[in-house]
């Protein structure tokens, strides 16, 4: 009998509105056993118990690092932070910046840097081979492991409505550039470009009354029934391996249809559906000031609203040819031809810089929000813990000593204040695995354990 084949034009198509969340299938050619109390929950002020959250932003294409790094070891006062970091004077005490931590599990393996800058930069393992084009001839397929994030929410995101959410602003196409999250390997999760439908997705409920949400759950189990009616049609046609794949698919559709009806519970008295600027065009580069400030608005409110507790923030695709004219008519080369043409000529170092500390403005802006949003006898910030990271160190591919800033102590598990060199050069994998000890999840390792030594030394209290 003729094997079965699934083309990506029948997939595109739809096979009844479920086929753009298919995987990729072939038929289409480190531990303690229980952490205290205060690890897994976290502290707000005294004695009043909260959960811990946790929020990534990934921005591309390196910094520049002469102008990146802090002069001193303490941050007492914005004059140790550098012309990049300056945006981030007002939190200089909520900041751990991280040196000598280099990603190198992203120096093997399929791929061109930047596909394994980005598809490594969560995953901390080799990419699978694939047909993805990169760079000199190159190509690679997904990341071949689970995303730190994605771990995260499985040990802390499991009552929540939604285990973790996924944002981007100006993230386009389905390749590996264009993700950072993964729920296993081979099964990235894409960001939701729009403000708009987040909204939609995350607070809708807050604003009607019982009988409309009613309603509205009724619909949307009747649609994931249907999805799930087609993907097992599907799954009767596809060889073993693929129904493995896909039976993980499914069993996360029902997992969806298991929490659709269940309310949130908020934990901040800041609780409240945001306003949504109007007519913000989500494709327009000029748009991205504003769009970066609804999504980080969205994340810091569905951490009030207990919705969820892990969240990324994903800035543009890697390697994007974006031209960020918004930030200087004198920008008027994309990001990536920028950054390749390095910093040794001032002018274009000093447009390079502009282009850095405008995310470390996005950093500040959302330190700034979650520190307004009172929880107990201190604010949301107190028990999160955000991860600035970047797939390369500079514009030309450098993979060691990467820009990696934490801001927030993860209820008090981080000493925060100061700009930390490990002794000698590590790999990331150590920095995530840090990480999820910081978030109460229990392990020794994280990515590929060839590169895991144990979590860094000098970051908790």
């Amino acid at each position: 009998m003729k094997p079965f084949r699934l083309s990506r034009r029948a997939v595109l198509r739809g096979l009844g509105g479920a086929a753009l969340a298919l995987p990729f299938l072939e038929a289409m050619g480190c531990s303690r056993q229980h952490a205290p109390a205060s690890e897994e929950t976290g502290r707000a002020g005294f004695g009043v118990e909260f959960p811990k959250r946790f929020v990534v932003l990934y921005t591309p294409n390196g910094t520049v690092p002469p102008d990146f790094w802090p002069s001193s070891s303490t941050l007492r006062n914005g004059e140790e932070l550098s012309p990049i970091l300056a945006p981030l004077k007002d939190h200089n005490e909520d900041l751990l910046v991280l040196g000598n931590v280099s990603a190198l599990s992203a120096l093997v393996g399929p791929g061109d840097a930047h596909q394994k800058g980005t598809g490594q930069c969560l995953t901390a393992r080799a990419m699978q081979e694939g047909d993805f084009p990169g760079d000199a001839g190159l190509s690679c397929g997904w990341a071949d492991g689970i995303s730190l994030d994605q771990e995260i929410a499985n040990h802390i995101g499991t009552k929540n409505k939604f285990p973790s959410l996924e944002l981007g602003v100006l993230v386009h196409g389905a390749n590996v550039g264009a993700r950072i999250a993964y729920r296993g390997p081979a099964q990235p999760l894409p960001p939701e470009n729009s403000p708009y439908a987040a909204f939609d997705r995350l607070f809708s409920d807050l604003s009607v009354g019982s009988d409309d949400a009613a309603r509205k759950t009724e619909q949307r189990r009747a649609v994931l029934g249907k999805v799930y009616a087609d993907y097992d049609r599907l799954r009767k046609r596809l060889g073993a391996a693929d129904r493995e794949k896909l039976d993980g698919h499914l069993a996360s559709v029902e997992d969806i249809a298991s929490r659709l009806d269940r309310g949130s519970a908020p934990t901040s008295e800041a609780c409240a559906a945001p306003v949504l600027t109007p007519d913000v065009d989500v494709d327009r580069v000029a748009s991205m000031p504003e769009l970066c400030r609804l999504q980080l608005d969205l994340i810091a409110m569905s951490f009030a609203c207990d919705l969820t507790r892990v969240a990324s923030l994903h800035f543009t695709n890697s390697a994007t040819a974006k031209v960020l004219s918004f930030l200087g008519q004198d920008i008027t080369e994309g990001h990536h031809p920028m950054a390749h043409n390095g910093y040794a000529d001032p002018v274009n170092r000093e447009r390079l810089s502009r282009i850095s500390r405008f995310y470390a403005g996005q950093l500040a802006y959302l330190i700034s929000k979650l520190k307004s949003m009172p929880e107990g006898d201190g604010s949301v910030f107190d028990n999160t813990v955000i991860f600035w990271t970047n797939e390369h160190a500079d514009g030309n591919h450098l993979r060691k000593n990467i820009p990696y800033v934490l801001a927030g102590s993860a209820g008090r598990h981080f000493k925060t204040g100061r700009y930390v060199v490990q002794p000698k050069e590590v790999a990331h994998n150590d920095l995530l695995l840090s990480l999820l000890h910081a978030m109460g999840v229990e392990a020794d390792s994280f990515g590929d354990p060839n590169y895991c030594t144990g979590p860094l030394t000098g970051l908790t209290a």
